[in-house]
């Protein structure tokens, strides 16, 4: 589709609002006007008392416009206030197109809760957000209701923490097969033979993170070990990992210690035992759907009485929380399929169950059958989600935390459920970028946090992104280079944290 921008306003902004109404889009600089090829133009001007937007949609001989004004407040800076008039203009102007609008309004991001946690903080009511959010921002009420609640289970579980905490993620990016779906970096297969060289380089840098974490007198609240399949791991592999960590911080001083086990095809009585003797609290068995003909189209390598199984050996391993993982919208899956895996989740009474969406990029390259690509059905997915979000509350499940991804089928969420006392803090700590998450293994990423008053300060640094790059890279980027001026990774985390100690003075 072609873009214009007449103004001042960020272009990937533009381009996620249009993609709300043109999804799968694409933005070629070289694309030429012709018919059916959408046209979207975004004029935006300041003015003395706040900002003002017109937005016109064009396909053919096809046409809508509409603008705005939103004036400023002190409540939001002059960018957010930018983004609101703009994405008002196109909102109506798609509403007068289409004849709908998306259900998330114009909230783009991936964290909608956020708006809503801003105007609670803020002293507004529970009521009044959800008014602002479905008047200033046309969400549905329904999402206005969800965005409110999650707010206001994240400012509770997270009030008093302070900056003095941090977490650790460890990537485990290997799994025994690759799922059709799947876009997470993961190495299978033939790679899977540099599992044990990848396993000891990664066990120093656990070492060496923790020691660091140490030095900047900084207390680890949590720790997930991630992938991949972390249970790919065989037993003892698994029991030097946990053992690294043990022997690096005192695993029961953890607000929670996560293990995301994933697929049943890996997991055993064994290794899960390993896990709890180490001080795991919190594992993931993870079925997508218990539906085996879904399993074979998305090219899961279990069946649905696999995951019984695994579930079983899991709920009889002593650690305390298990999540599952289901994902509406996948190939082949409609309500009646979806609707009894849900079901049948509930009746096991996991203490978190989450519900992802399928992102459509990853369906359109997955799944080809006779050269036709995957179209989801987007009605039967926003049933599924509705059928979720009215199931999970009313077997006590509460939402906690939710994010959003580009291209996901129907633009609809992610959102985790948790019974009382069960939600996963890394997930919060996480998406609302709460505090620093210290990234150890292929394809991880450090993201440093520091509140010093207005909007926080954050640098992010990444780690070598697949496995083989990390085995010939990460020790010298860990090292650095001090004779060619290239920071080792401590340097540069010091650095970041002296220059916060410098502002707030």
């Amino acid at each position: 589709m072609i873009l214009h921008i007449h103004g001042d306003l960020n272009p990937y902004y533009a381009q996620t609002l249009c993609l709300i109404y043109f999804p799968g889009s694409k933005f070629g600089e070289d694309e030429v006007e012709a018919d059916g090829v959408p046209i979207v133009d975004i004029f935006v001007e300041d003015r003395a008392d706040g900002i003002y937007s017109r937005a016109v949609i064009r396909v053919g001989e096809k046409r809508a416009e509409a603008d705005c004004f939103v004036p400023f407040s002190e409540l939001f800076p002059r960018d957010r206030v930018r983004k609101m008039a703009s994405g008002h203009a196109v909102t109506l102007a798609a509403k007068d197109f289409f004849g709908y609008i998306s259900p998330w309004g114009l909230l783009t991001g991936v964290r909608p809760a956020k708006v809503a946690a801003q105007y609670l903080e803020s002293g507004y009511g529970v009521m009044k957000t959800r008014k602002l959010l479905t008047g200033e921002y046309f969400l549905n009420p329904k999402k206005a209701y969800l965005a409110t609640s999650v707010a206001q289970t994240e400012l509770k579980l997270t009030r008093g923490k302070g900056d003095d905490l941090c977490s650790v993620y460890i990537s485990i990016p290997f799994c025994p097969t690759r799922c059709a779906y799947c876009s997470f970096i993961s190495a299978s297969h033939r790679m899977l033979k540099i599992l044990d060289d990848y396993l000891a380089l990664l066990v120093e840098d656990v070492k060496s993170t923790f020691a660091l974490i140490r030095d900047l007198g900084k207390t680890v609240a949590s720790v997930y070990i991630g992938g991949g399949t972390p249970t790919t791991l065989d037993a003892q592999g698994l029991e030097t990992l946990l053992a690294a960590v043990a022997e690096s911080t005192d695993v029961t001083a953890l607000e929670e210690f996560t293990l995301e086990a994933g697929r049943p095809d890996t997991i055993t009585a064994e290794k899960l035992e390993i896990a709890r003797r180490y001080g795991v609290t919190r594992i993931s068995v993870n079925p997508q759907t218990l539906s085996d003909e879904v399993l074979g189209n998305i090219g899961r390598r279990h069946t649905a009485a696999d995951f019984y199984r695994a579930y079983e050996i899991a709920a009889a391993s002593g650690i305390k929380d298990i999540n599952t993982d289901l994902i509406v919208g996948l190939p082949g899956d409609d309500f009646k399929t979806f609707s009894h895996t849900l079901d049948e989740i509930v009746a096991l009474d996991p203490s978190n169950i989450t519900v992802h969406t399928f992102c459509f990029k990853r369906a359109a390259d997955m799944s080809k059958k006779q050269g036709t690509a995957f179209v989801p059905d987007v009605q039967s997915a926003a049933k599924c989600i509705q059928y979720s979000q009215l199931t999970l509350p009313g077997a006590q499940y509460k939402p906690y935390y939710m994010y959003r991804q580009k291209n996901a089928v129907g633009n609809l969420e992610n959102v985790g459920y948790a019974k009382p006392g069960s939600a996963c803090m890394y997930n919060i700590y996480m998406m609302e970028e709460m505090h620093s998450i210290f990234g150890i293994g292929a394809g991880a990423v450090t993201k440093l946090v520091e509140h010093t008053g207005g909007a926080p300060r954050m640098k992010r640094i990444f780690a070598p992104k697949y496995p083989y790059e990390y085995l010939r890279d990460i020790e010298k980027l860990r090292a650095g280079d001090r004779d060619a001026g290239i920071p080792s990774y401590a340097d540069k985390v010091h650095a970041f944290f002296r220059a916060g100690e410098q502002e707030k003075a």
